[in-house]
């Protein structure tokens, strides 16, 4: 008998040692398992540090643009009495824009428009307020909007929305009973899912609130069946269904789009964000859906970053099978805990 199975069998007739045996190997397993920590702290020390790289991409710089000229539209948003604003902001989003233009990136795109648009809107309040008597910012504002090629309408900026918009919009019933419609299906027709009703739901899931409006989310919609097959085979929790998904989509949030380690979480929390609004606008137009959690190594995770060709920083937050479902689908009853145990007051 070789050395190695003499002690195996000489651990499982002694109970005891036997326990302890598997309790000591629980804990190496769980040491190993703390590399994977190692893994992500690469992709946060090479991501999420913007520094002064006057160079950045495109993403990048729009996710960075967002984070600043965001806090303009919050400042105009705010009640109470007006006061001046922004002094340090406006000069580093001016600063950002010029590098936009010199990387030639187009002056058409939503964001920077967005940035014009307040920056517009900035000049304005401070003009019809009389809030910068000694010219403090205003020459700087009006010196880099008047060599701008499109000085466009801030009427929408802020957008004023009347109280019956905000509570009357929607009935309690009617999202309750899409709340209680919404469940996990594993039972679905070969039926395709057309693009334009994707694109639909993956533009409603866009309007899901972020970190300073950054707006890090992606969607890869996947239905090339080898593709799909390649994918699912990485993940552990769809045997049985997830080959009769006729479309997967994989979720992800850039962690170019945030500025450190104490945002190292915010990709999952805007990412999770995101999912739920595309999960009930999928629901909406009549297709069911099944959450597939992405808890893997990090050499599958490596795996399937090459598989979709996504850049290292594109971290997956979760794949949603997607389809019509059969007229009648069996779904997990899935009892929710009392509410007792999910809220509180304090």
């Amino acid at each position: 008998m070789k050395i190695k199975e003499y002690f195996r069998h000489k651990l499982q007739t002694c109970h005891e040692c036997y326990a302890c045996y598997v309790s000591f190997k629980y804990r190496i397993q769980c040491l190993l398992s703390l590399r994977y920590f190692f893994y992500d702290l690469r992709i946060v020390k090479k991501s999420m540090f913007w520094g002064k790289n006057e160079q950045m991409e495109l993403a990048q710089l729009r996710a960075k643009l967002l984070f600043y000229y965001h806090k303009i539209e919050k400042g105009l948003c705010m009640p109470g009495q007006h006061r001046l604003f922004a002094l340090e902001v406006v000069p580093q989003i001016i600063h950002m824009m010029n590098s936009w233009k010199k990387s030639n990136f187009s002056v058409n795109d939503p964001i920077y428009q967005g940035a014009l648009n307040s920056l517009q809107a900035y000049l304005t309040h401070l003009e019809n307020q009389k809030l910068d008597p000694e010219n403090k910012i205003l020459p700087t504002v009006y010196s880099f909007l008047s060599n701008q090629c499109y000085f466009g309408d801030t009427a929408d900026t802020p957008m004023l929305i009347e109280k019956e918009q905000l509570i009357n919009s929607v009935s309690f019933s009617s999202l309750h009973h899409m709340y209680l419609a919404r469940r996990s299906v594993r039972n679905f027709e070969s039926k395709p899912v057309s693009q334009e009703i994707l694109r639909h739901a993956v533009a409603a899931a866009q309007l899901s609130p972020s970190a300073c409006n950054r707006q890090p989310c992606k969607v890869v919609a996947v239905s090339d069946e080898s593709l799909r097959a390649s994918l699912l085979a990485h993940q552990n929790g769809n045997t049985g269904f997830g080959h009769m998904a006729p479309l997967l989509l994989v979720v992800t949030a850039n962690a170019d789009h945030f500025f450190g380690a104490i945002e190292r979480n915010q990709p999952y929390i805007d990412g999770g964000l995101f999912a739920m609004s595309l999960l009930y606008a999928l629901e909406v137009h009549g297709l069911a859906t099944c959450c597939l959690n992405w808890c893997v190594t990090p050499k599958t995770d490596s795996v399937v970053h090459q598989l979709l060709n996504l850049p290292k920083s594109h971290k997956i937050i979760m794949f949603i099978a997607v389809g019509y479902p059969h007229q009648q689908t069996k779904v997990p009853r899935s009892h929710r805990k009392a509410l007792i145990d999910v809220l509180s007051f304090k």
